[in-house]
């Protein structure tokens, strides 16, 4: 596959479409319109001047709603373990929740529960 090199000076203000991997030396934002990843907690602030961006909550439990089906099944390169910073996983009526042959499933992991 053939690679180009594009260099923006300045500010993009229309978007950049990209198709593939994009990498850089830094990425600026507050993120909140990113897809596809996890995060740790809420932050008290969004403001990284104010001490309350660096103090996080999150609930300590994790849902199922109804209707809903989670398959939870690592693998030998992970060591066969899973886990979560939820303190306990509650299951709706009509939920179903599994944790797959031989993986371990790990609670509370950041200890804060």
């Amino acid at each position: 596959m053939a690679q180009s090199k594009t260099q923006i000076v300045g500010e993009v203000i229309n978007g950049f479409p990209v198709a593939g991997v994009v990498t850089a030396s830094g990425f600026s934002g507050d993120g909140s319109q990113l897809f596809g990843v996890s995060g740790f907690a809420t932050a008290f602030s969004s403001d990284l001047a104010n001490a309350g961006s660096q103090v996080y909550k999150t609930s300590d439990s994790l849902h199922v709603g109804a209707g809903t089906s989670v398959n939870i099944t690592s693998d030998a390169e992970s060591g066969n373990l899973a886990f979560t910073r939820a303190n306990e996983i509650t299951v709706a009526t009509g939920a179903t929740f599994t944790v797959g042959a031989g993986t371990t499933l790990t609670f509370n992991v950041l200890g804060v529960f």
